[in-house]
C-alpha cells in the first residue's frame, strides 16, 4: 500500500461491518501528552501521564481503548476496550486510572474498501489480544514484535534493508 500513513502501522480493528470499517494504529506516538488536550474534559489536574496516540489519518474526538468493561461502549477483544463518549472517558480517568492508551484520530474505511485491501494481499492478520493494544513501548517496535509473531521469516525480510523494496507502495 502507498498511503504513507500505514508504513509499518500496527492496527487494532475496533469494527467492521458491511457499511465499513475503523481501526486504531497502536504505533503512532505523538508528542503531545494526554494533559495538554485534558483541560477540553475537566478543570480538575489531570490524572495521567502519557503521550496522545495518532490513531489514523481521519478525524475524530478524543478515544480511549482501556481494561474496563463495565465502562466500555464496545469490547474490542478480551482486556481491551473502546469508549469515545466524553462522560464516560472523564470518568474513567478520574476513577483511578487503570491500563488506558488514548487517541486522536483513527483510520477508516468505507463498504468493501478493507475487505479489497485483504484480498490484494495488502495487510497481514492477527487476533487482537490486549498485551499487544497495551505496549507500553508504542512505537516501530512494536510492529516488529507483531510481525515476529505473524511469520518470524517476514520480520527477518524486515530487517534485511538490501531485501527492502525502494518503493514504498511494495513495501
Amino acid at each position: 500500500m502507498s498511503d504513507p500513513n500505514f508504513k509499518h502501522a500496527v492496527i487494532l480493528m475496533i469494527e467492521h461491518s458491511d457499511d465499513g470499517a475503523m481501526g486504531l494504529i497502536l504505533n503512532q506516538p505523538m508528542e503531545t501528552m494526554v494533559d495538554e488536550v485534558w483541560d477540553q474534559l475537566s478543570m480538575l489536574p489531570c490524572p495521567v501521564d502519557q503521550s496522545l496516540l495518532s490513531g489514523g489519518p481521519c478525524d475524530g474526538p478524543l478515544m480511549l481503548l482501556h481494561d474496563r468493561l463495565g465502562q466500555a461502549q464496545i469490547e474490542v477483544c478480551k482486556g481491551v476496550c473502546f469508549t469515545t463518549d466524553e462522560q464516560m472517558v472523564r470518568e474513567l480517568l478520574l476513577d483511578a486510572p487503570g491500563t488506558m492508551r488514548f487517541f486522536v484520530g483513527y483510520a477508516g474505511w468505507g463498504p468493501g474498501q478493507l475487505e479489497s485491501e485483504l484480498n490484494q494481499g495488502g495487510w497481514l492478520v492477527t487476533r487482537a489480544n490486549a498485551d499487544v493494544v497495551f505496549d507500553p513501548d508504542a512505537d516501530d517496535g512494536l510492529w516488529m514484535r507483531v510481525i515476529t509473531s505473524i511469520d518470524r521469516s517476514l520480520a527477518m525480510l524486515a530487517m534485511n534493508p538490501k531485501l527492502m523494496p525502494r518503493d514504498p507502495s511494495m513495501n
